[in-house]
């Protein structure tokens, strides 16, 4: 059949009606979906007014001209869905935030190269040879910075469960498996203790006065116990005050105790951190020699276990879930420190040093996605004066954290809001709600997991930076954002 160019073109009066009706069709349903799209809100649109609610929730909170951030993560669509702030892609001052990045990290670690080791042993040089044991003592650390008194004193019960009545050398304190240069302490307070391979009690001593009769000192103790402290006792006890005890620290083993304590007044404790607590730790295991009979000719001091000394006792720490549990819950630098150390220490030999933490927590967060332009972590604990984060970066860590097989120890470490830890008391109660809390003389922080009032899984992370933004008040602005996420219904 010769093919006609021109019936392709021609359409008769029926197709032409068809035609237009089709047209017309066409035209008001284009018109229907532009009245849509002028007249219902967009997602964006609602997030939008969210972000301005919650802005002005907050803002009566907030010191003027702070900066200040804000995002929150859908967890399961692993989306920002909050980003609202003075400061939101600028990095801040975290302070113990960091503390969930060491988590991370050690967790990650752990399933991978098996649990950290941070045995405290008790080892000597020499044979027990009629009831004398020839030789030194070793007290090794490995950096389980809550080791207490009294497991000090179980190992000085198996001295004396295997005969020994005397010590013809030192007791030697080795605390080289690590090595704290970069993490000194520029802040005063028991909350600031040196971290380090070896010592008691998060690194601290703890003084006590309780009032004794009218007219004369009040009673003291000392803990860990340690002989070698010495107390300028400058304080009575009273019936009536007229000025409160005070206790002084001049060195780790000196203190001066002035003031006056009333009658029948309940104890007086007050805690101080230890710049060497290797040493005080020795002095504590001197100090129960002593009390078991068992004489020490030489004296304490800084030294390294021998290869070949032979183990006595040994002081298990605890699970690294309850570590990390005690770490965040209350916010321990000592340990969060110590396990940066540690980590580093043990992902490239030892001894661990800051540089090895710091690389190996720089490696962890590069296989989560992260580049080193999203943090700069300067150690384990966030009193550093280099960590800077920005609040996205947090909130999308942790987003990222929930998949991973180690997420639930993670989870459990972080204190309730309004029931736990640092969160203890604070105007929101909900248990759905782990938060971290991180504060320093200029800095407010928290950041964490909840849900909305649909169910909806969140991330999130709220940063304030401003001078005295520390101390002035700043968990009515934390309760705030908290109560808000819960209370929003986020699609």
């Amino acid at each position: 059949m010769q093919y006609n160019s021109r019936h392709e073109n021609t359409v008769n009066p029926v197709s032409k009606r068809l035609l237009r009706l089709r047209a017309q069709s066409f035209l008001l349903a284009m018109g229907m979906l532009l009245a849509g799209l002028v007249f219902t809100p967009f997602p964006v649109g609602a997030a939008a007014q969210t972000e301005e609610r919650i802005t002005g929730k907050l803002s009566p909170h907030l010191p003027h001209k702070a900066l200040w951030a804000l995002v929150v993560v859908d967890m399961a669509k692993e989306k920002e869905i909050i980003h609202i702030g003075t400061a939101v892609n600028k990095p801040m001052v975290p302070g113990s935030l960091v503390k969930l990045v060491t988590a991370g990290a050690v967790l990650d670690h752990a399933a991978s190269y098996g649990k950290l080791d941070m045995i405290t042993t008790l080892s000597s040089d020499g044979l027990i040879h009629h009831h004398e044991l020839l030789g030194n003592l070793y007290l090794t650390g490995r950096g389980d910075a809550i080791v207490s008194s009294e497991a000090i004193r179980g190992m000085v019960w198996e001295l004396s469960r295997r005969g020994v009545t005397k010590i013809t050398g030192d007791v030697v304190v080795d605390a080289t498996l690590l090595d704290a240069q970069g993490l000194e302490r520029k802040r005063k307070g028991a909350a600031h203790a040196s971290p380090g391979a070896l010592g008691l009690d998060l690194h601290t001593v703890a003084i006590t006065a309780y009032p004794s009769q009218a007219g004369e000192a009040p009673v003291i103790k000392v803990e860990p116990v340690n002989n070698s402290v010495r107390i300028a006792m400058e304080a009575r006890t009273v019936e009536t005050t007229a000025s409160p005890l005070k206790i002084s620290q001049l060195d780790d083993l000196s203190f001066r105790i002035s003031g006056n304590i009333p009658i029948g007044a309940g104890p007086f404790r007050q805690r101080f951190p230890l710049s060497d607590p290797a040493i005080y730790a020795g002095g504590t295991l001197r100090t129960m020699l002593q009390e078991s009979n068992i004489s020490l000719a030489g004296e304490v001091r800084n030294g390294r276990t021998p290869a070949a000394a032979t183990q006595l006792a040994e002081i298990e720490p605890p699970g690294l879930d309850a570590m990390l549990r005690d770490m965040n819950m209350n916010s321990l630098n000592v340990v969060a420190d110590n396990l940066l150390l540690i980590l580093g220490g043990q992902r490239f030999a030892p001894p661990g040093t800051r540089e090895k933490g710091l690389r190996a927590v720089s490696e962890f967060l590069e296989r989560l996605g992260f580049t080193a332009d999203d943090a700069r972590i300067a150690d384990g604990s966030g009193i550093h004066e280099g960590n800077r984060v920005t609040a996205g970066f947090m909130a999308r860590y942790l987003q990222k954290a929930s998949v991973q097989p180690w997420f639930d120890s993670l989870y459990a470490s972080l204190p309730r809001a309004g029931m736990d830890g640092t969160l203890r008391g604070m105007d929101f109660v909900d248990e759905r709600f782990r938060v971290k809390t991180g504060i320093l003389e200029d800095a407010y922080a928290l950041a964490g997991y909840g849900v909305d009032r649909g169910g909806r899984r969140l991330s999130f992370a709220f940063i304030v930076n401003h001078p005295g933004s520390g101390v002035m008040n700043m968990e009515k602005a934390g309760a705030a954002v908290l109560r808000h996420l819960s209370t929003e219904v986020f699609s």
